[in-house]
């Protein structure tokens, strides 16, 4: 590798150093020739021309801010348009502007904003009336004459115990009369900048404004420099922003004489001091490269070890180490991430094991990992609870997938935050897309589970006060070991399935789930009554359908068990319609597609009642338009109605209502089997044992007068056809209810 960055440093300083030695020269050697005095009315021209600019830029960029900020910024035109005189909001809003123009302008002393409307100066936080305000006088100036952006040198006071002090002021007027804002600009703050510019034991800089006076008169009296200078002018410049004038010059002239008296002994001691610069310069030059050397031949050396063969002889040493650099950066951060990245994904994994039972831990490795993940030790007493989405459908189709990630966010920073409020710890994570796993410590106090009550309702009003959606939360009982945790965890699940038949936007602790009242014969019945209403395009369907939903809201059931609820009637249905010519068949194949592909989008039976029953309500429709087609539908519904009149008839058969309704036998048994579904002998043993089943809940009657009563004069065939249907005897069923 060329030293090239040595050669590089040299030749950067000794330029820099021949240049200072070469203005010492002129300095020294030709301060009171005429030759000297240009330069030095040059000089002043600069320094006058850089004062002039600094002042301009200055003040406008104060200007132009205050401007701007009357023009776009709502916050300070609704503090103008309050109608209320004392809008503490927009009070605030108006501070805020306030401060922000004096952090981003350091010069700026204060601002005070006029608002003519109800003659009131807001200043230092609190607005005042204006005749009690110090700067009264000053403020009915500028309202009556014609305001003028800046008015240099005068006093001025925010409190009328307070000093004066000396600034300049800027005036905006705010629209079309509505009020003024003020800007004090700190003249001793301004003086001081400006002075930075030259050596003011040399050179003087004086400024005035446009009726004359001198900025400096009174702003900094107590130092030397402050007070308007008397020397030789060498330079004036007008502002054309401000009309200010600005005037510079030297002095005096003693220290340069008795430089010039000793001529020959400065040009000895600036050749002197030169060569002793350039050998200063070669000496530190080649001491600060033997760093940079190490560090190149430390890079080399590790570099040719991992890829052999490979040179840098013609690479620059800085760029060679600030390659190296940026690729340990980035491999730094690369590093950094993944392992932020793996660490989220341990906590996670973590928190499924120790709640879903997959690892087992002992004490000391329990402590470990809580400890790993900067997590609460589990000592005491705590819960498990389980924040699900509502209509979780719905929030993925409204919002995007990263605004749903933030309001996942939110609602577990929410959760955090209500639990800080309580004095206690919870530890929450996204476990599956719509539920918010989480671990509540339970506080230390008399009663913690009203502390949890506080907690989670606080919660829920939170939820539904910020966000356009609202969640539902299972908890699971108090554990006081991993076992009791793990058992918390299932419970919070469990309570979480009742919010079908509980509703949404609740708590629902495991313990207050109500025991399920299950009756599957009841269900059986209403279902089978349910089916065959609406095979038959009986209106009475939807009665029977109601009444389902009402014995599952009453049965409490989860929604598990709701599922397979419907899933039994839809299997009914199925059977039912597998007997009926194919397009009844494909009727219905139609509708259970469509319901058991919405099957899993909802969330209360409610839901689930108007999925169906919209369903079945176009099934039936349909299938009632589809029989008004059929030529024979009032032979039919007229010899149902006659069976369901006279079942109990002994005599009642396929050629009794043959000859009754003059229609073939064979004829009439196709049509039953079309249009009703089923054998004519099947519908009338179906109808005589439903009305027998019913005589034996309502009366005392023996068994053996019932059979009769329904139309069988021998009792072993009435006996043998119960039992097909129902599944057990007479007398068994008599016993069971």
């Amino acid at each position: 590798m060329n030293n090239n960055w040595f050669r590089r440093l040299l030749l950067s300083y000794l330029p820099v150093f021949f240049i200072v030695t070469t203005i010492l020269f002129i300095i020294f050697f030709q301060i009171f020739n005429e030759q000297n005095r240009k330069e030095a009315l040059k000089a002043n021209e600069f320094l006058a021309s850089q004062v002039t600019q600094y002042l301009d830029n200055s003040l406008r960029s104060i200007d132009f801010k205050v401007l701007r900020e009357i023009l776009t910024n709502s916050n300070l035109k609704n503090y103008y348009a309050v109608t209320g005189s004392d809008d503490v909001y927009a009070g605030i809003q108006a501070i805020q502007v306030i401060d922000e123009l004096k952090i981003e302008y350091p010069l700026i002393d204060s601002i005070y904003m006029v608002r003519y409307k109800d003659d009131k100066v807001f200043s230092n936080g609190k607005p005042v009336p204006i005749e009690e305000f110090p700067d009264a006088a000053f403020i009915e100036d500028s309202r009556a004459a014609e305001t003028q952006k800046w008015v240099g040198g005068r006093s001025f006071k925010a409190f009328p115990t307070e000093e004066g002090k000396q600034v300049i002021t800027l005036i905006r007027g705010v629209g079309n009369g509505k009020g003024l804002i003020v800007v004090n600009v700190d003249l001793q703050t301004l003086q001081k900048s400006i002075m930075q510019m030259y050596d003011p034991e040399f050179t003087f800089v004086n400024i005035f404004n446009r009726s004359g006076g001198n900025l400096w008169d009174g702003g900094m009296a107590e130092e030397p420099a402050a007070k308007a200078s008397s020397g030789e002018v060498f330079s004036e410049f007008t502002s054309s922003y401000s009309g200010w004038k600005v005037q510079t010059g030297l002095n005096n002239g003693k220290v340069v004489k008795f430089a010039l008296k000793f001529y020959n002994i400065w040009f000895v001691f600036a050749v002197a001091v030169v060569l002793i610069g350039v050998a200063w310069v070669i000496y530190v030059t080649r001491r600060n490269y033997k760093p940079i050397q190490q560090i190149v031949t430390l890079i080399e050396t590790v570099a040719s070890q991992k890829q052999p063969g490979i040179t840098y002889a013609k690479e620059n040493e800085f760029r060679f180490i600030q390659t190296t650099l940026e690729q340990m950066i980035d491999q730094t951060k690369q590093y950094q991430e993944e392992y932020e990245e793996n660490l989220i994904l341990k906590k996670k994994y973590f928190f499924q094991e120790l709640l879903e039972g997959t690892k087992e831990f002992t004490g000391d490795e329990l402590a470990a990992e809580m400890n790993k993940f900067n997590l609460p030790r589990l000592d005491d007493r705590w819960t498990v609870m389980v924040v699900e989405i509502d209509r979780y459908s719905r929030f993925i189709e409204e919002y995007h997938v990263q605004d749903q990630s933030l309001l996942k966010f939110v609602l577990s920073s929410i959760l955090q935050e209500s639990a800080r409020k309580e004095n206690t710890e919870v530890w929450a994570e996204w476990i599956s897309d719509h539920r918010l796993y989480a671990i509540l410590w339970l506080p230390e106090t008399p009663q913690p589970e009203e502390s949890e009550r506080r907690l989670l309702s606080g919660y829920l009003e939170q939820v539904e006060q910020y966000l356009n959606f609202t969640v539902t939360i299972g908890i699971g009982r108090v554990a006081v070991d991993l076992r009791g945790l793990r058992a918390s965890f299932k419970e919070a699940i469990r309570a979480l399935d009742y919010k079908a038949v509980l509703g949404l936007n609740r708590i629902i602790p495991c313990g207050d789930v109500p025991s399920s009242t299950n009756d599957v014969y009841e269900f059986l019945r209403t279902i089978s009554l349910l089916v065959q209403a609406m095979r038959l395009s009986d209106d009475d369907w939807e009665k029977h359908f109601d009444k389902l939903f009402e014995q599952i809201h009453a049965s409490v059931l989860s929604r598990q068990e709701i599922l397979n609820t419907i899933q039994l009637l839809f299997q009914h249905v199925n059977r039912e319609f597998a007997e009926l010519p194919r397009e009844y068949h494909e009727l219905w194949a139609e509708v259970m597609g469509h319901l058991l592909r919405n099957l899993e989008d909802w969330e209360t039976a409610e839901d689930l009642r108007e999925l169906c029953r919209d369903g079945f309500r176009k099934l039936a429709e349909q299938l009632q338009t589809l029989r008004c087609t059929k030529k024979h539908r009032t032979h039919i519904l007229e010899i149902r109605k006659y069976i369901e009149e006279n079942y109990n008839n002994p005599d009642l058969s396929l050629n009794y209502l043959s000859d009754l309704f003059d229609i073939n036998p064979k004829y009439l048994s196709k049509l039953f089997k079309d249009e009703i579904g089923e054998k004519f002998v099947d519908l009338l043993i179906s109808q005589r044992i439903e009305k027998a089943k019913q005589l034996m809940q309502e009366t005392d009657k023996a068994i053996q007068e019932i059979s009769e009563e329904v139309g069988y004069t021998n009792y072993n065939s009435f006996n043998r056809a119960f039992k097909n249907v129902v599944g057990v005897a007479p007398s068994d069923y008599r016993k069971a209810i």
